[in-house]
């Protein structure tokens, strides 16, 4: 029986046509589904420019890699690429699949290729576009889509011999940060995961956060570049009130506005993320910029030893300042103008001083010369004063001024700190006089202030170091150190009696409770008639000690007897004041 005969009779032969032709499109429907196209509605490939040789020895040996950090294969020849004339070729005219998290490299000459790198697969285009050594553009398309872009210049490279490559694959590949010269010996890592990637799993930590002048921007500095997609209003809180806006630096900062001046201590981060998604959360203090007063100079080193033959460590010279606030204070941008010439003008000198130097609530911050910033171990300030670990993780702020001197002059001048915009911060008429009277040779002595809260143009208020190294940068004055607690006032002379022809002096030694801004010592007869000044308004702190030769004011020794001490000493914050007295012995020798 005919094979129609099994059918009912509907079953025409137009049927059988209509049948044939249903299954003939079903057929190609299946084929096209199978086939490893995109759709319309797919993404392009996530395939980004991983590595560049633009300037490589010998000079043929041009390279660019490509990975792809998506995690589906992609097609290599869906893809054109161009240099910065944007004239494309095909990445290959054949069908070569690139893995997911794979790299393909293209390459100008095979044979030196192959020379240098034997082991590594490699496409080689026609025509391969040729990189220009002075700088270029790098462009991958997809279709008539620019995937990725680069474009690189020389100053990204740190090796003339080595490849450019990407930092970290997630970031943007415009952005300078994001490349970095290979450090593998063979100048490059072609087909392999680049020498400069490093696996990142710390989050960004902020720095610093500076309030600008009018206390409605803050300024904030993190430790690597920041995704913008990660910043929002909400991730900063603290001060009085959320930030109306949010808007990105370069790649570490981040700028903050605010409607009202700001008078909050701390800021708390949260939820900002670097390009490998860790993401911080952090509170750190608020710098503000200084205001008049915000600074007080407490130390000027204006005439340091710089004898290079008298085996003793040349000195810088330096200024000190400490805040007195309660708040941090910013350095940033700071000047110092010293006192006119006789012609009217002066000299202002840019300190240099950038976003990393804060003054904490309390602390000191040292502003030194250092003529050899390129090329010694150790700064001039550490050599000269190696007894103060100026170093220490909680000590001052120290700021070297890549020159050798700041300006400071011998004979009277003016130290005046103030900002760019010329307001002043903190100003110093200073004397050479102000050194203690016994003092013959200032050479190597700073000038040491000895309260904070007395007037800085006081010459009462200042003296010379006592400290054995000339100064005590960044640290507390030796003028002026805190009383141990539960001390008790006291004044005593030893030897005494004592006879000046042989003894040569004796030792007046004191202690105060309290810290105070100014001590004199007096020598008066029996009858209460004054003999000596021996210190006359000069502090060597709460606990002193100075020395009485036996003579007066005029310099003659004084008659056998009894002599009374008078010590008084002030201080001027709280308006404490107190007085003590001992004796001591004159006699002649035996």
């Amino acid at each position: 029986m005919p094979f129609a005969m099994y059918f009912p009779l509907h079953y025409t032969p137009s049927y059988w046509t209509r049948l044939r032709r249903l299954l003939l499109v079903a057929a190609l429907l299946m084929a096209w589904l199978a086939m490893p196209t995109r759709s319309a509605a797919q993404s392009p490939p996530d395939v980004v420019i991983n590595e560049i040789m633009y300037a490589p020895q010998p000079s043929q040996n041009e390279y660019i890699e490509l990975y792809n950090r998506s995690d589906a294969d992609v097609n290599l020849s869906e893809l054109s690429y161009a240099n910065g004339y944007r004239e494309f070729a095909p990445v290959t005219d054949s069908s070569v699949v690139l893995q997911a998290g794979g790299y393909a490299v293209l390459v100008r000459t095979p044979s030196q290729f192959e020379a240098a790198f034997p082991e590594v697969p490699y496409l080689a285009p026609d025509g391969f576009r040729a990189l220009r050594n002075s700088g270029d553009t790098v462009v991958l398309r997809y279709g008539e889509t620019n995937i990725d872009e680069v474009t690189y210049v020389p100053s990204w490279s740190t090796r003339d011999d080595a490849a450019l490559e990407r930092v970290e694959p997630n970031a943007p590949s415009q952005a300078p940060f994001n490349w970095q010269s290979a450090t593998a010996p063979a100048g490059g890592t072609p087909g392999f995961q680049n020498s400069v990637f490093t696996p990142d799993s710390t989050p960004p930590t902020p720095l610093f956060a500076q309030v600008d002048a009018d206390a409605r921007r803050i300024t904030l500095t993190f430790t690597e570049p920041l995704n913008p997609a990660s910043l929002a209003s909400a991730s900063f809180t603290g001060p009085e009130r959320a930030p109306v806006s949010v808007e990105q630096g370069d790649a570490n900062t981040v700028r903050l506005f605010y409607t009202e001046p700001l008078r909050a201590e701390t800021l708390t981060v949260r939820g900002i993320r670097d390009w490998q998604g860790n993401s911080t959360e952090a509170t750190l203090p608020l710098s503000y910029a200084p205001q008049q007063g915000d600074l007080v100079v407490t130390e000027i080193m204006y005439r340091p030893l710089s004898d290079d033959f008298d085996e003793r460590p040349n000195q810088p010279e330096y200024f000190e300042v400490v805040n007195p606030t309660e708040r941090w204070i910013s350095l940033q941008g700071l000047f110092t103008t010293n006192r006119p010439r006789d012609t009217g003008g002066a000299d202002t000198l840019n300190l240099g001083i950038g976003t990393q130097h804060v003054a904490p609530s309390g602390g000191y911050a040292v502003v030194y010369a250092e003529p050899n910033s390129d090329n010694e171990a150790s700064s001039t300030l550490d050599r000269a004063f190696p007894t103060q670990d100026l170093s220490a993780p909680d000590g001052p702020t120290v700021i070297a001024v890549p020159r050798s001197r700041l300006g400071l002059r011998v004979q009277p001048d003016r130290l005046r700190l103030h900002r760019a915009d010329g307001e002043p911060i903190a100003t110093v008429d200073y004397h050479p006089d102000w050194h203690a009277p016994g003092v013959q040779d200032t050479r190597g002595l700073s000038l040491e202030r000895i309260s904070l809260t007395a007037p800085a143009a006081n010459a009462m208020n200042w003296t010379s170091s006592a400290h054995p190294e000339g100064g005590t940068p960044g640290f507390p004055n030796s003028v002026g150190p805190p009383p141990a607690e539960g001390s008790t006032a006291r004044v005593s002379a030893d030897p005494s009696p004592f006879a000046p022809e042989v003894d040569q002096a004796t030792r007046i030694q004191y202690a105060l409770p309290f810290p105070p801004d100014w001590v004199q010592l007096r020598i008066f007869d029996a009858h209460g008639r004054p003999v000596r000044t021996v210190e006359e308004t000069v502090l060597s702190g709460p606990e002193g000690e100075v020395l009485w030769d036996g003579r007066n004011d005029a310099g003659r020794i004084v008659r056998m007897g009894v002599y009374v001490v008078l010590m008084e000493a002030q201080n001027w914050n709280d308006g404490t004041s107190t007085q003590h007295r001992t004796t001591v012995v004159v006699a002649r020798p035996l």
